[in-house]
């Protein structure tokens, strides 16, 4: 099951932090295994989320670890017919107990070789992916590059991630409504003091109820994302938070996990889907999960 995060706007929509929030969640859920990836280079990588300084610096020193096991290694080794998932495990680094798997960029990055690369091997990439995972969580560049595009067009769902600002999502319905049958959406840094709120938007591009969720901004969030912490800062409150505003961020985020869940039974897709509809079978006349029991739905 490929999941691609992405927005039309460069702004305030959260989509790397959204993504890695919605596959931690999902995973302590029980939802399955992930690997997490990206085609974007920037400071605000995935590795500065979900990696301490220290795991950074290790990695660095452990004979250019970036180069020989980074993304664009196992594009170039795929390309020229090497065992895919071999190479995915031995590049891949565990998270969460071994649930999420972190897929990293190589060290050195030219964009252009990049792009020629994933167009000659991203099919092969995906099946080995999708092999060896329940999900493949993909961080999208905002950008048209040719990467991009791939992705969106591969994606079996399109999470687009948009703040609450009206002309960003004027734009996503005047330019990429294209999209729209396969995307659910999230409304990225959430304020409901917000004039423009969630019930506004869905009534004003008639967003089906099932098909948008909120992820409210959280100042303890922000600084665990920015120290390499933010999985355990998810895994820590998943059950209880110690502060209000962290209860109510936890209570939105497992209603969007929530509605994932749905959207993926939803495209009937080969394993992932009908694994969910056993368990919702099994479980059913029985208590609600504790993801259920958490989202308020």
């Amino acid at each position: 099951m490929k999941i691609a995060f992405w927005s039309n706007v460069r702004k305030n929509g959260g989509v790397s932090t959204n993504m890695v929030c919605m596959a931690a969640v999902s995973a302590i859920a029980g939802m399955g295994r992930s690997v997490l990836l990206e085609n974007h280079y920037n400071v605000n990588n995935l590795n500065g989320m979900l990696l301490s300084q220290d795991k950074i610096d290790m990695l660095h020193e452990t004979g250019q670890y970036y180069n020989k096991y980074g993304i664009e290694y196992i594009l170039k080794r795929l390309y020229t017919g090497a065992p895919g998932e071999q190479l995915i495990r031995r590049a891949s680094i565990p998270l969460l107990y071994s649930s999420i798997y972190y897929l990293p960029q190589s060290y050195i990055v030219n964009r252009e070789v990049f792009d020629y690369e994933f167009e000659l091997a991203h099919k092969d990439l995906f099946r080995c992916l999708e092999n060896i995972s329940d999900m493949v969580f993909i961080d999208t560049e905002s950008k048209g590059n040719a990467s991009s595009v791939q992705i969106l067009e591969e994606a079996d769902i399109v999470v687009v991630n948009i703040d609450q600002e009206q002309a960003a999502w004027d734009d996503f319905f005047a330019h990429f409504e294209g999209l729209a049958c396969k995307s659910i959406f999230l409304v990225g840094q959430y304020e409901k003091e917000n004039p423009f709120d969630l019930e506004k938007i869905r009534k004003e591009y008639r967003i089906p109820k099932e098909r948008i969720g909120a992820v409210p901004y959280n100042i303890d969030l922000r600084m665990a994302a920015a120290e390499g912490r933010i999985i355990p800062f998810l895994n820590r409150n998943y059950l209880r938070s110690s502060r209000a505003e962290n209860s109510e961020f936890m209570s939105q985020l497992k209603q969007a996990a929530v509605m994932l869940k749905e959207n993926i039974v939803r495209t009937g897709k080969q394993d992932v889907a009908s694994r969910y509809r056993a368990d919702e079978r099994r479980r059913h006349g029985q208590t609600s999960s504790v993801l259920e029991k958490g989202s308020g739905v």
